[in-house]
């Protein structure tokens, strides 16, 4: 997304405000509305897993580093233990860096906030108490409507806006969420009594995930198998109260560590979720976090999968000039994999609750055996953000014929720093046993040897899609060989024809 755009994104929570940071970053004039009217420092934590910290490492180093100083980064040696009720040690799971990055327990609001700051230092404009009540498509843009009566344009929408996703019911028109049977109270204490160490345990009906977040903190997340509303009628207080009845006999430092959180930080809410999503995308409206693929917790993905959404919706408007295709390829790249992600989180929460004796056991005996509490979560952790979105590419005669290249073998050298620039598509056609090249940029130096190519080539460039070709502008480098446009705007050109010494073909 070369040129200068107005993209909405309706929602300021983490998926929202993560998809402001990384395409305000690109240069893409984003604006955000969130219907509350602040950020509420309540609840507990969230685990960034090691793919969700690589896709803020990728929105933003500072991100990264913020992320990393705000939360507590896991040893390499760090240890989950897994215990029963008692205290009885069933496993203890090896949690250090299994794929070269860090896992970083980080309290939600610390992480908000981080998105928030980076967000606004990017260039991206939030503003809080406005809510996207719906929109109008159009070929050419798309009318946003808000909660408080005015509408504005924008080149795409970005649906960030929550399981109950005012955007995603006009899309899909899907119903109302799933409960999956048990409730979440969230929290976070402040103690040494449990030191920074991480633990799992397990009851009957009802599972205690602690994790550090530094300074002494604690979080913690308790499911507990119930009827539908039953724990959120009850309030922070009749909530706290009643899961310390529930905990009773259960060893007592967790017994504490519940005790002494303070309830105004406390937030309980039933669990639910949705199955996946037929599509992410319709023209230029994008849906993305849970507004996309709510997600039951049990896995810990639902904030490390906006991450990677916002990284992957980056990554396809940089590909992609042409919006609605871009969101369709964001699409087409998130939906098998956050689809397979949701139903595994799903397994996983039934197994984790052990709602009766029966399932209990079963529970204990399984991560016993496979020492860590979600195997589930193994090859869901070793993601790595895109650079680009690629299709396959087919490149049919353009019937017109331009200068023909006039060397097999061609460098660029990107001006640094640089403007905003994407893919510069280098193709040769109209013979399909020419070579395809795609040049990133930026890069220190770029280099490609052009085999396959001949003087005389006809040279087209274009997006390709069912034979549909594009035109562009093309460019002449300093050092021989054609440099295509087709993703770059008049502001952009004329910067790299200064910094890389091109110049543009007749």
């Amino acid at each position: 997304m070369s040129e200068q755009r107005t993209v909405v994104v309706a929602g300021g929570g983490i998926g929202g405000l993560a998809a402001a940071a990384a395409l305000a970053h690109d240069g893409v004039r984003v604006i955000v509305f969130e219907r509350a009217p602040y950020i509420r420092d309540a609840g507990g934590g969230l685990l960034l897993h090691p793919n969700g910290v690589r896709a803020a490492d990728a929105i933003s180093p500072a991100l990264g580093a913020r992320i990393r100083n705000d939360g507590h980064v896991t040893g390499d040696e760090e240890v989950r233990r897994i215990v029963d009720a008692t205290g009885a040690l069933l496993a203890k799971e090896h949690i250090g860096r299994p794929h070269g990055t860090p896992q970083v327990p980080i309290l939600r609001t610390a992480l908000q906030t981080a998105l928030l700051v980076e967000a606004s230092v990017a260039g991206a404009a939030v503003f809080l108490g406005t809510g996207v009540a719906g929109f109008t498509p159009y070929d050419d843009h798309v009318r946003v409507h808000l909660s408080d009566g005015t509408s504005l344009s924008g080149a795409a929408l970005v649906a960030a806006d929550g399981i109950n996703s005012a955007v995603r019911r006009t899309i899909l028109a899907d119903g109302p969420p799933a409960y999956r049977g048990y409730t979440s109270i969230r929290g976070r204490t402040t103690s040494r009594a449990l030191g920074q160490q991480p633990y799992v345990v397990n009851g009957r009906g009802l599972q205690l995930f602690v994790a550090p977040v530094g300074r002494d903190t604690l979080y913690w997340t308790a499911k507990i198998t119930a009827a539908a509303g039953t724990w959120p009628a009850k309030g922070p207080i009749g909530a706290l109260h009643d899961l310390l009845d529930a905990m009773s006999g259960w060893d007592e430092p967790f017994v504490r560590l519940v005790r002494d959180c303070d309830p105004a930080n406390l937030v309980v809410t039933d669990v639910h979720d949705r199955d996946p999503a037929p599509r992410m995308a319709q023209g230029r409206v994008a849906l993305l976090g849970d507004a996309a693929h709510p997600m039951v917790p049990a896995l810990g993905q639902g904030a490390n999968t906006a991450l990677e959404d916002a990284v992957v919706l980056r990554a396809a408007l940089r590909t992609h000039h042409d919006v609605p295709r871009a969101l369709a390829a964001y699409a087409r790249e998130r939906l098998p994999r956050t689809a397979e992600i949701q139903l595994r989180s799903r397994r996983q929460g039934a197994l984790d609750q052990g709602a009766d004796a029966a399932g209990e056991r079963a529970r204990n005996d399984l991560m016993r055996r496979q020492g860590r509490k979600d195997s589930e979560a193994l090859d869901i952790t070793d993601w790595t953000p895109p650079v680009t979105i690629r299709e396959a590419v087919v490149v049919p005669h353009a019937g017109k014929r331009r200068t023909p290249m006039p060397t097999p073998e061609f460098i660029a050298t990107p001006c640094s720093p640089g403007p905003v620039w994407r893919d510069a598509n280098v193709r040769s056609g109209p013979s399909l046993t020419s070579p395809v090249i795609r040049l990133l940029l930026p890069d220190d130096g770029v280099s490609h040897a052009a085999d396959g190519w001949a003087p005389g080539d006809e040279v087209v460039e274009g997006e390709h899609r069912d034979g549909e070709i594009t035109s562009s502008l093309w460019f002449r480098l300093s050092t021989g060989g054609w440099c295509s446009a087709v993703n770059f705007e008049p502001d952009t050109v004329a910067a790299v024809v200064a910094g890389a010494g091109l110049t543009q073909a007749a």
